[in-house]
């Protein structure tokens, strides 16, 4: 692999990314990999390791699921420690949850949309070689630091795969605690202030005020459904159709410079809700604008040579950051290439959805406490008889 991010990322678009590794395709170029090794499994290392999650620094630290071998869980654990919540146990999850492939694309998608540098994962013993090497591959994608916490011996699959990777092994918790607690690149923005970063109950408490959805508008023009399919093939109704409607209306939003004080709480919930970059942008420009589900896949940017198009520029700052990891995300799917005009490929289009996509934000919409504007009849223009 070549050392420049913007190489690695243009020679990805000719196909899927999907999260291999193999020691023959490792960029000798990356940080070297940092092995904190506790030969006694003292529990402050383990505790110094938790402390150093600086999210507004770039740096998550991740106690993986204890006993979780299936290919996708560590993904699904970096996800929950970004701020992002997965349906909780009894609930129906989201298609691409039950797909390894898919989970760490959303990962990869996350990570560079909200510049992570660096990656903490503690008990990295007891992690299987499918994580380690799923690992190794958002390593290469994204370039981020890896420290890999180990207590007690290395075991055989680790120690195989640190020999094939520039790597350094520390072993005292006073070295452990100076690397965990130097070396993240600073962001300008506090973690009060960066939009990417924020708290809001999961899951949602029965009082929690419900929204109305900005009236739908009338370009692009298409046919709403009043059903959709789940991923497991059964009819499944929108939420709109048999919710109460609420009590609060969000007006579109006109001015960015003058947002709804309603839209905070909304950001909060979008942010800590939805752990699917594109369904977290789609409930997000729902939100703002009305779109329904049946009109986001024809929506388009604005580019250089199209300047002219459904969404504005001037976005929200946490609705652009959720579209630029919309974006990231249709890259790593293979949707479009670098080389040619946005409208060419659609690159200008943040949204290609599936039947089970526009399913699963109908759901993402409704756990945001969030349903359609009612429709409102129009006035009949025709002429009484007299």
């Amino acid at each position: 692999m070549t050392s420049s991010p913007t190489a690695a990322a243009t020679a990805d678009t000719v196909g899927k990314w999907t999260p291999t590794w193999s020691p023959n395709h490792t960029d000798p170029s990356l940080p070297p990999i940092t092995v904190i090794t506790d030969l006694h499994d003292q529990p402050s290392y383990t505790t110094t390791a938790l402390a150093s999650h600086q999210p507004e620094a770039g740096r998550i630290a991740v106690h993986p699921t204890p006993l979780a071998t299936a290919p996708a869980y560590l993904a699904h654990d970096l996800i929950r420690a970004l701020g992002k919540h997965l349906p909780p146990p009894g609930i129906d999850p989201p298609w691409w949850t039950t797909n390894a492939e898919s989970s760490w694309r959303v990962t990869a998608a996350w990570t560079q949309a909200l510049h992570i540098n660096h990656y903490v994962i503690c008990r990295a013993h007891r992690i299987t070689g499918r994580h380690l090497e799923h690992l190794m591959a958002l390593r290469e994608r994204t370039r981020a630091r890896l420290t890999l916490v180990v207590s007690g011996p290395p075991p055989a699959v680790l120690t195989s795969i640190l020999n094939a990777v520039p790597h350094h092994s520390i072993t005292t918790l006073e070295a452990a605690r100076q690397h965990l607690n130097t070396g993240s690149e600073s962001l300008t923005n506090t973690s009060a202030t960066y939009p990417w970063w924020h708290r809001a109950p999961f899951p949602a408490p029965d009082n929690e005020p419900w929204y109305a959805l900005p009236p739908r508008p009338r370009h692009p023009a298409r046919r709403p459904d009043t059903a959709t399919s789940s991923s497991h093939g059964t009819p499944v109704r929108h939420p709109s159709t048999h919710k109460v409607a609420p009590a609060i209306a969000l007006p579109a939003l006109t001015n960015p410079s003058t947002p709804s004080p309603h839209h905070e709480p909304i950001a909060q919930r979008i942010h800590t809700r939805i752990a699917h970059p594109v369904h977290a942008a789609a409930v997000a420009i729902r939100a703002l604008t009305g779109y329904d589900t049946d009109q986001l896949p024809h929506l388009t940017t604005p580019t250089p040579l199209r300047p002219r198009a459904d969404l504005p520029a001037d976005l929200p700052g946490w609705a652009l950051l959720l579209l630029e990891a919309a974006r990231a995300h249709t890259e790593l799917e293979d949707y479009t290439r670098s080389e040619l005009p946005a409208h060419l490929t659609g690159a200008n289009k943040p949204f290609r959805l599936s039947t089970w996509d526009q399913h699963d934000i109908a759901d993402a919409t409704e756990t945001c406490r969030l349903v359609a504007a009612p429709t409102l009849k129009r006035p009949s223009t025709r002429r009484k008889n007299m």
